[in-house]
Formats: C-alpha cells, sequence, structure tokens
C-alpha cells in the first residue's frame, strides 16, 4: 500500500453514517479514564485518554471531549499525542499505526516503520520534532524522519539536531518516568502519599481523598504559561504553577460509565445517573455505616460554566440505594426516585433525607414523579402517592381517589391541567386532578408514555398512539425508548437510534459512526433543535435540528 493512506475527509467537515457533521454539531460528554498523553498548540492543551481526546481551551480554561480526534478518527489506545509546532503537524501514535495531519486539514495519513529500525508501534517511547525533522525515540536509540511524508531520513543529515528535539509528553515515555510530588501539596481533601514503585514499575505518588478513592498520576508536563499539569489513571488532573507547590484537582465529565437519566433544571444544571436495577434487574445497595464509594452515583454539570459536582453515596447514612429511576426539582430542593425511596438534597446546605414505606409510602421503590399544585405526585410498585413540598409528608389519601391503583405497578407517568396519566401493569389509565374517576384508556402494559399533542403515545415493546379505549393506533415495533419533537420521532432499539419523519415516513439510523459514544442505549430525549442520547459510555447532545 506503500507508505502512507490517505483517509477520507473534507477540509472542515467530517464524514459519517448519515451528514458530514461539524464538530460544533456533537458535544459529548463521557468518563475519561486514564490520562496517556498531552499536547499543546497555540490556542489549546490536547489531553489523550482511554476514551477520547479531551481538548482545554487556555483562554476560556475550559475542558471539552474534542469531537474530530475521539469519534470521527476512532483512534483506538492513544499512546502518544503530539503537536509539531514547526509545521502546526498532529502526530498520534494509536492501537492501529501512526498517523498523521496538518493542523488546518482533516486528511490523516498513516505513517509505516518499514526500513526505519523500528519494527512494532509498542517500541516506542517517545515522539518529539526538530526543526528540520520528526523523530522517535525507541530505548537509547532515536530515529529521524521526514516530517512532511513520514519516510526515514538520514542519519548524517539529522544527527546535528538531536540535541534541539522537543520531546512530547506521553505515559510511557520519559514524561511518565519517576515523577516526584513530594513537594507538593492538594487544595481540598486530597493527599499525595509517600513515593513508591507503582504496579506499572515506575516510581511515583498514590493520590487519595477522604472517600477513599486512590489515583496514580501517570506523566506531567509544563505548558507555554508556565502551568504544571499531572494526569492520572483516574481521569482527574492536577493543575499547579511550576513556581508554586499548591496544585487544583480537576475532573472534567462523567466518573462513571451507565447513565440511564437526565434531568434538566431551572438552574441551567443537568443531573446524570444510572439505575443498576433497570439495565440489569439487580439493586445497588450501599450501606454507608460499613462502606465507602469511591464513586458517585449522581452528577451535576453547570452547562454555563462547565463546572462539575459530584454526589456520593457515602454522605449521608439515608442513602441506601443508588439506582436513581427518576429526578425532579422544586426550588431549592432535589427530588430522587431510587429503589429504596424519594430521596431530597437540600442544595444549599447538602443535607439529605428519604421518605420510605415506613413514612407512609405504598412502596420504596419509586418509578417516577409529577408536580401538581403544591405536592408531588410518586408512582410506586404498589400504585402513587401524595407528597407535600412543604413539609414533605406523605398526605393521607383519605377521599380514597387512589386505593384502586395500590394492586398495580405504576412504571410511567404523565400529566396536563386537567388530568394525571399512568403507564401500569394493568394498563394505561387516566385520572382527573379534580375527580376521583379511574378511566382506562387502554389495556396494553406500556413501560413508558409521552403525552404529545392531546394523545398518549407509548411503549410495550411496540410503539402505540392512544387516543382511547380500544382507539389506539399501531406506530412502530421494537421500541424501548422514545420521544416525539413535533413530526419526528426518535425511537430506540436498545443498540441503535432510528429518526423517523412521521409525514414522509423517511427514516435514519443513528450509532457510534455518528457521535453516540456506547453501544447500548438507555434513552432519548429530544427537543426542537437538540437531542440527547443516554448510553453506557455517557451521553452524547446532537443539533439534529441543522439536518431535519
Amino acid at each position: 500500500m506503500g507508505y502512507f493512506l490517505l483517509f477520507i475527509n473534507v477540509i472542515g467537515l467530517l464524514e459519517a453514517q448519515n451528514f458530514r457533521y461539524v464538530p460544533e454539531d456533537w458535544y459529548i460528554i463521557t468518563k475519561p479514564g486514564a490520562i496517556t498523553a498531552i499536547a499543546e498548540d497555540n490556542f489549546n492543551l490536547y489531553f489523550a485518554t482511554e476514551n477520547g481526546v479531551y481538548r482545554y481551551d487556555k483562554a476560556m480554561e475550559d475542558f471539552q471531549y474534542d469531537y474530530s480526534f475521539s469519534v470521527q478518527l476512532q483512534f483506538p489506545n492513544i499512546t502518544h499525542f503530539y503537536f509539531d509546532s514547526y509545521r502546526d503537524y498532529f502526530w498520534v501514535v494509536h492501537g492501529q499505526g501512526i498517523s498523521f495531519k496538518s493542523s488546518v486539514s482533516t486528511i490523516w495519513r498513516d505513517m509505516s516503520l518499514i526500513n526505519s529500525g523500528i519494527f512494532s508501534i509498542y517500541e516506542i517511547d517517545d515522539i518529539g520534532s526538530s526543526p528540520e525533522y520528526f523523530w522517535i525515540r525507541s530505548g537509547d536509540d532515536v530515529f529521524p524522519f521526514d516530517p512532511f511524508s513520514g519516510l526515514p531520513a538520514d542519519w548524517e543529515d539529522a544527527r546535528n539536531e538531536v540535541d534541539i528535539i522537543n520531546w512530547g509528553h506521553s505515559s510511557s515515555g520519559i514524561a511518565g518516568e519517576n515523577l516526584d510530588l513530594f513537594w507538593y501539596s492538594i487544595e481540598g481533601d486530597w493527599d499525595i502519599g509517600l513515593g513508591q514503585i507503582l504496579p506499572n514499575g515506575k516510581r511515583g505518588h498514590v493520590i487519595s481523598n477522604k472517600n477513599g478513592k486512590k489515583l496514580m498520576a501517570t506523566m506531567q508536563m509544563e505548558d507555554s504559561n508556565g502551568n504544571l499539569w499531572i494526569g492520572t489513571n483516574g481521569g482527574y488532573v492536577l493543575k499547579g504553577w511550576t513556581q508554586s507547590s499548591r496544585l487544583n484537582m480537576i475532573s472534567f465529565g462523567l466518573l462513571s460509565d451507565n447513565v440511564t437519566i437526565t434531568y434538566f433544571d431551572s438552574e441551567e444544571n443537568w443531573w446524570f445517573a444510572d439505575s443498576k436495577f433497570k439495565r440489569t434487574g439487580q439493586f445497588s445497595s450501599f450501606n454507608s455505616l460499613y462502606q465507602s464509594s469511591t464513586t458517585p452515583f449522581i452528577s451535576q454539570w453547570n452547562e454555563p460554566t462547565n463546572q462539575w459536582t459530584y454526589y456520593y453515596p457515602d454522605e449521608s447514612i439515608v442513602i441506601e440505594n443508588t439506582d436513581v429511576n427518576s429526578i425532579l426539582r422544586i426550588g431549592s430542593t432535589m427530588y430522587f426516585g431510587t429503589m429504596s425511596g424519594l430521596l431530597y438534597l437540600d442544595l444549599y446546605n447538602r443535607d439529605w433525607n428519604i421518605i420510605t414505606a415506613t413514612n407512609g409510602l405504598n412502596d420504596s421503590a419509586v418509578w417516577d414523579m409529577v408536580e401538581h399544585d403544591g405536592s408531588i405526585y410518586v408512582a410506586t410498585s404498589n400504585g402513587i402517592n401524595e407528597v407535600s413540598i412543604i413539609n414533605h409528608n406523605v398526605i393521607p389519601d383519605r377521599d380514597n381517589r387512589f386505593e384502586k391503583l395500590t394492586q398495580f405497578n405504576i412504571y410511567d407517568m404523565e400529566a396536563d391541567s386537567q388530568n394525571i396519566y399512568l403507564a401500569s401493569d394493568a394498563g394505561l389509565f387516566q385520572l382527573s386532578w379534580e375527580g376521583t374517576e379511574i378511566k382506562t384508556l387502554s389495556k396494553r402494559d406500556l413501560r413508558k408514555i409521552r403525552l404529545e399533542d392531546g394523545k398518549i403515545m407509548g411503549t410495550d415493546g411496540m410503539l402505540w398512539s392512544i387516543y382511547g379505549y380500544d382507539d389506539e393506533e399501531y406506530i412502530l415495533s421494537n421500541v424501548q425508548n422514545f420521544d416525539m419533537c413535533g413530526s419526528f420521532l426518535w425511537s430506540s432499539s436498545g443498540n441503535q437510534i432510528t429518526l423517523t419523519d412521521t409525514i414522509t415516513a423517511r427514516s435514519w439510523d443513528y450509532g457510534m459512526e455518528d457521535g453516540i459514544p456506547g453501544n447500548k442505549i438507555y434513552g432519548v430525549n429530544c427537543d426542537e433543535s437538540w437531542v440527547w442520547f443516554l448510553t453506557n459510555k455517557g451521553v452524547a447532545f446532537y443539533n439534529w435540528s441543522r439536518y431535519h
């Protein structure tokens, strides 16, 4: 095939399954994983991780998942990521070889090691550049290459530049060797342990916090502004100044993989959580008296500031289960429906409390919530309960409005100003806010419903439109999750997403080739501009209105 291969792409646009996307079309939030390399150009720092490349805007001081490097190019197992400032070229060593390109192009070329003296990418310890050459270090040897073609260069011509090579920063190279953090301290609840020989055979430090979280530094680099950056094996980054002994711990994304529920509140915060029970049928039990947790069960992302806050199960003894089925915010209080009750959090003082069957719920398994007229209506495994948002007491059902529902498992709820709609294992019910009559709209065992333009859409494995009892219309098969925006239907079968134009019947399949980070889809929601996908590898936001 020769010495290099041209990847398909047009400058400024990225080829994918459905459309030529620009990076701004997708915003991806995922768990970074171990940081393997750091590079710098004039405007950004790039952090190569186990799960893609994150870009740090030096002016905005802001981290963001880099769609161009992470999704469309699909470089697996990046070990070296380097920016050649002499020529404005990017170089990447990854699981499939060595690739390079100009910073103003989207065309990548593959470099061959034939006739170079290096027989495998696994022999590469460092990469770098000098005024006239690209370099690879392997053990005690260095090898020059033409920086434009990637072909081996003549040693006699290149040897005079050996002493002026700018080497990259990789955890498998010099930047990852003999890290000495003895003189540093970290702000907050983090401590740096004494230097020791780590499992990777290198000398370094274990970094831990009060929750028992343990990290290992993987590498370090100093940027052009004198900032010190230290990568870790857990996705965190330490930032300091070379003239100071103080370090700040920075997190920039999810700290776990699975996201089964999201919620966007009135303060522009996104809340992310997982329900292991919904995914597997197994409970995620927790006892803070005997256990500690190094992984948050709820993550909060403030979109305008790109700041993250994490909530851990050992923050309170009332947190016994971390399966979050539903989320709601009212004022300064967050509510989380779990398998062990209705957790609520005072955001001002970070104080947790819980309402369970002991406090009056029909059952401690809370599936969904809706707010109406000063109360929260809670869907449980034995009907519904009304909870006061003033004192958080369960309001007695004195007129027996909900008594007939206690024998049913209520999976999902929707509401408007007139009625509340209940998806149960006995069918779809409609209950007026003012009356006591329970009206059956369908006998189908619907697990998810949506109220759309006066009609109910729901899925029991097949998607239906429900207009009234015995008045329903089949729409689509093999649907686990769905949402409707205008005349467009987003639906998921569990491993891929389909968008259907219900007017023209045209459809498009979306998957990992487009930007969805995982191969298991747990949920899909949309508004008129954006759609977001919940997966086993985080969340992807897609600006679908640009193409449909």
